[in-house]
C-alpha cells in the first residue's frame, strides 16, 4: 500500500493570526430577531459588541439594526444608546472618562467626538455625575428592568407652572435625590430658561446683568415663594445649589450690601415690625412685578417674631453629605434614623398613645465643635424625609429681654402648628442650646432682672419640652453645666467624640480627593482634627488651588494643619466637656 506523505509539521506563530473584534465576526441581527427581545436583551447583545469596538463607524453600520431598535425604545441618539454599555455591563460601580475609553477602546479625539453623549445621558437621568466620575442611576436600573425607558422632558414652549415644576425637579434632583452635581444643574435651569423667552420669569431673569448663578439663586427665591409659599430665604439655603468656585461670592456680596439686587431693588433684607435679619432675604415688589406676573401668589403670613429668630429648611434643599462616625456614635445614630423612619415613628407613636405615655421625643446631641452634630440632625432630616425648623435661641437672649418669653412661646406654638398641618412631623432644631440649658442659679451675676428673664426662658422650654408633640433635637458644646431638670426631659442624649484615625482618612480623602490613601491616613495620625477643622483645611486648600493653580501637595496642606492646630489651642481653653447619660 502506497503512504500519503504527511506535511512536514512546524510550530505555530501567533502572529500569523489577526484577533478581530467581536463586533467584526458577529452576524448582525435582523430586524424581525430584535421585535420580540426586551430592553434588557438587546442590552446583553450589544455589551458584547460595544466592548472593543473603538466606537468606529465600521461598528455603528454593521450592527446599525441592533442600535437603532434600542435608540427607539429609550428615544435616544444612537450615540448615546452605545454610551450607555460600560455602565450597564458594571452598573454598581463609579466610571471615570479613563474607564470608559479603555471600555471601547477608542482614541482620545474618538472620544471627545462623542463625549457630547455623556452630557445628553446625565440630563435624561439615565447616568449621575459624581465630579468627574459617572455611574447608572437608580432610575434607569428600575425602568429597564420593567422594559421601559425614562421619560423625555419638555423644555420649550412651556406654561409659567410648567417651568417652575421642572425648576423644581431640578432642586430635588441636585439636592434630596443627589443625581446631579451644581454644575449640570446651573446648567440646565439656564437651558430652561433661555429656550422659554415667552415667559417674563425668563425673559427678565435671563436679561439680568448678572452671573449666571445669580440667576439661578434669583429663580430659586421665586421657587420658594410660589411653591413653598415662602417669603423669606436664610442664606445658607442657598449652599446646597452653590458653584464650588463660586460658594462665597454671593453671600458676602449680599452682605455687605453691594450685590447688584440689593442695588436694583430686587432683594431686602427680610423682616417686618422692626424685626430684621442680616442673613435672611426676600423679593421685593418690584422683584414679583418683574418676575412674578404670570403666578397666582399665595398669602404668606409668616410670624414676624418666629421669622427673626427661626426659619424652615425644606427636606428635599439639604444636600447629602458623608459623615464619619465612631462605632459607637454610628450605632446611636442609626437608632434614630430607624426610629424616624415614618412608618416606625407612627407605630411607636400609637402604642405611645395607647399606653398614655407622652408621644414626643426630645434629643440631645453634644460634643465639641466641628464633630457634625448640626449637619447629623440636616442629614437624619434629608434621610427620613422631614422639614426642619431651625431656631437660634442665642438671637433671642442677646437682642429683646422684654419680648423673649413671649417669643419663645410664640416660636413653639408655631412649631405645634406645623406639626398639626405636616403630613410627616418635622423637627425642631435648637442650635447652640449652651446657655439656655445651663443650671438656673445666678444666671444673672448681679443682675436680679436678667437672672428672673432666664429663669422664665428655661421653665417655658422646661413645659414645652414635656408638652411637645414632635420631635426636638437641641445640639451644645458644653454639658458639664446642665440643668438637671432638662437632663430628664432628653429622652435620647448622643455623645458626638473626635473621629477615629480610621473616619478622619475617609473624611480627609472626602473633602481632598487627590490625596493618597497613604498621604489621608498619615495626616489623620499626625493632627487630632475634628470634621469642621479638616473641612476649614479643605477649603484652605481648594481657594490656594483657585488662586495659584497646581495639586495641593502634602507639605503644603501639613503647613494649613499646623496653623489650624496653633489657632485651637488658642480658643480651646475651656474646661472639657463631660456628661452622663
Amino acid at each position: 500500500m502506497k503512504k500519503t506523505p504527511q506535511k512536514q509539521s512546524k510550530d505555530l506563530d501567533y502572529n500569523d493570526f489577526e484577533l478581530k473584534p467581536l463586533y467584526l465576526t458577529t452576524p448582525p441581527l435582523t430586524k424581525k430577531a430584535l421585535k420580540s427581545m426586551s430592553l434588557l436583551d438587546i442590552f446583553e447583545q450589544l455589551i458584547q459588541l460595544a466592548e472593543n469596538c473603538g466606537l468606529s463607524d465600521d461598528f455603528f453600520q454593521i450592527h446599525h439594526n441592533l442600535i437603532q431598535s434600542l435608540a427607539d425604545k429609550l428615544e435616544l441618539p444612537p450615540a448615546e444608546t452605545v454610551m450607555l454599555c460600560p455602565f450597564i455591563s458594571s452598573c454598581e460601580a463609579i466610571t471615570s472618562e479613563s474607564d470608559i475609553k479603555n471600555y471601547f477602546l477608542c482614541s482620545p479625539i474618538t472620544f471627545m467626538r462623542k463625549a457630547q453623549a455623556l452630557k445628553t445621558l446625565v440630563r435624561r437621568r439615565y447616568i449621575v455625575r459624581r465630579g468627574c466620575n459617572y455611574q447608572l442611576s437608580e432610575r434607569a436600573k428600575k425602568a429597564f428592568c420593567e422594559n421601559q425607558s425614562l421619560p423625555v422632558t419638555k423644555a420649550t414652549n412651556l406654561t409659567a407652572a410648567e417651568l417652575m415644576k421642572q425648576f423644581t425637579i431640578y432642586v430635588s434632583d441636585v439636592g434630596r435625590n443627589n443625581v446631579i452635581d451644581e454644575e449640570e444643574m446651573h446648567e440646565e435651569t439656564m437651558t430652561l430658561l433661555n429656550e422659554n423667552p415667552q415667559l417674563a420669569i425668563a425673559r427678565n431673569i435671563t436679561g439680568l446683568r448678572v452671573p449666571n448663578p445669580d440667576k439661578v439663586y434669583l429663580l430659586y427665591f421665586c421657587k420658594r415663594l410660589v411653591i413653598d409659599h415662602q417669603a423669606q430665604v436664610p442664606l445658607g439655603q442657598l449652599e446646597f445649589l452653590s458653584i464650588e468656585a463660586y460658594l462665597d461670592e454671593f453671600p458676602v456680596l449680599m452682605t455687605d450690601g453691594t450685590h447688584p439686587f440689593l442695588k436694583e431693588g430686587l432683594l431686602m433684607v427680610a423682616g417686618q415690625d422692626g424685626f430684621m435679619s442680616s442673613n435672611v432675604y426676600q423679593l421685593t415688589e418690584k422683584a414679583k412685578a418683574l418676575f412674578l406676573s404670570e403666578y397666582d401668589l399665595p398669602k404668606v403670613t409668616d410670624d414676624a417674631e418666629e421669622e427673626e429668630h427661626s426659619h424652615t429648611i425644606n427636606c428635599n434643599d439639604i444636600k447629602p453629605k458623608s459623615l464619619y462616625y465612631s462605632q459607637e456614635d454610628q450605632g446611636q445614630i442609626e437608632t434614630l434614623h430607624h426610629l424616624l423612619e415614618e412608618r416606625q415613628l407612627q407605630a411607636i407613636r400609637e402604642r405611645l398613645e395607647k399606653a398614655n405615655l407622652r408621644k414626643g421625643f426630645n434629643c440631645l446631641f453634644y460634643g465639641a465643635p466641628g464633630t457634625g452634630k448640626t449637619e447629623t440632625a440636616l442629614q437624619l432630616a434629608r434621610m427620613t424625609g422631614r422639614d426642619i425648623m431651625q431656631v437660634d435661641i442665642s438671637s433671642i437672649r442677646d437682642k429683646w429681654y422684654g419680648e423673649t418669653e413671649k417669643i419663645v412661646q410664640s416660636i413653639f406654638a408655631s412649631y405645634s402648628e406645623r406639626v398639626k398641618k405636616s403630613e410627616r412631623i418635622p423637627i425642631l432644631l435648637i442650635n447652640e442650646a449652651d446657655a439656655v440649658l445651663s443650671v438656673r442659679t445666678g444666671l444673672g451675676g448681679n443682675n436680679p432682672t436678667l437672672e428672673k428673664t432666664e429663669n422664665a426662658i428655661q421653665n417655658i422650654l422646661l413645659q414645652a419640652m414635656e408638652d411637645i408633640d414632635g420631635i426636638m433635637i437641641a445640639t451644645t458644646n458644653l454639658t458639664c453645666n446642665l440643668d438637671s431638670a432638662f437632663d430628664r426631659r432628653f429622652l435620647y442624649k448622643v455623645e458626638f467624640h473626635q473621629p477615629s484615625v480610621e473616619a478622619k482618612t475617609h473624611i480627609w480623602r472626602s473633602f481632598i480627593p487627590e490625596l493618597s490613601e497613604a498621604d489621608a491616613s498619615s495626616l489623620a495620625h499626625s493632627y487630632d482634627f475634628s470634621g469642621g477643622q479638616i473641612e476649614n483645611i479643605a477649603r484652605k486648600v481648594m481657594v490656594d488651588h483657585l488662586l495659584f493653580g497646581g495639586k495641593p501637595e502634602l507639605k503644603h496642606i501639613e503647613e494649613l494643619c499646623s496653623k489650624e492646630q496653633i489657632a485651637g489651642r488658642k480658643s480651646n481653653s475651656r474646661r472639657p466637656i463631660g456628661f452622663s447619660s
